[in-house]
């Protein structure tokens, strides 16, 4: 399903002419064909900086008023960028939403890969140890038949609409893999791993998505007693900043 309006509800405007946010409200945006969450009312965790993300190579990652950048450079398939967050183990058959909203930046060229987006981590524990989850945009598009993702595009990818695939041994029915395909929906992952719990979410752009850049935000995960939002902006130390609009 596309997302044709703008979502509003996440960050109010603050400090902005009536003329510029009445120019805002009528502005119509086109999303991939990502279908949305339901949205429930969720905890806001508010980051300003870049604590706790990893960064490998020449791989950046920059907060803005609207998400966290990250860019890996032309050429360079070893630079990549991650984060974690751990969480109070929770079974992940409660699991209810999982999403993300990202917006492609980089141009087609030479050493740019025209199918990378930072993916979803989802961290896992079954019997057999502990494990990891990556759902990528392009796989899911790929599945859809739709092509590489849109630049210049805000797009909510639903997590628990695609499929995944694991780095791990340890996740039954999901063989190990460098890098995808991405076979089984987290739904059928959890039906052969009935005692699997999710120990942390996160994000990544791995090795091989060479002269990526693209904003991540509202990493949103929950449970059927709890949910957590991930938000990134320099505009929580201001007061300043926009609802999910392109800078």
């Amino acid at each position: 399903m596309t997302h044709n309006i703008p979502r509003f509800t996440r960050r109010p405007v603050a400090a902005v002419a009536a003329g510029v946010l009445a120019a805002l409200s009528v502005t119509v945006v086109s999303a991939q064909p990502a279908s949305a969450s339901s949205h429930r009312p969720c905890t806001i965790v508010k980051h300003s900086n870049t604590n706790g993300v990893t960064k490998v190579g020449t791989a950046t990652a920059t907060v803005g008023t609207d998400g966290i950048k990250l860019a890996t450079a032309a050429g360079k398939n070893e630079d990549k960028v991650s984060w974690r967050e751990n969480i109070r183990p929770v079974l992940a058959s409660t699991v209810e939403e999982v999403s993300y909203e990202t917006v492609k930046l980089d141009q087609a060229g030479a050493g740019v890969n025209d199918a990378a987006l930072p993916a979803y981590h989802l961290f896992v524990k079954t019997p057999a140890g502990e494990g990891t989850l990556i759902f990528e945009p392009y796989y899911y598009l790929m599945d859809l038949g739709a092509g590489n993702p849109q630049r210049q595009i805000r797009t909510e990818w639903n997590v628990l609409q695609g499929k995944l695939w694991t780095s791990s041994t340890t996740i039954n029915g999901l063989p190990k893999s460098a890098g995808g395909p991405a076979t089984k929906t987290f739904a059928q992952i959890v039906a052969d791993n009935p005692r699997m719990t999710v120990t942390g979410v996160g994000f990544g752009l791995g090795t091989y998505n060479p002269g990526t850049t693209a904003i991540l935000d509202e990493q949103r995960f929950a449970t059927k007693q709890s949910c957590s939002e991930h938000q990134w902006s320099t505009g929580f130390r201001t007061g300043l900043w926009w609802p999910g609009w392109l800078r």
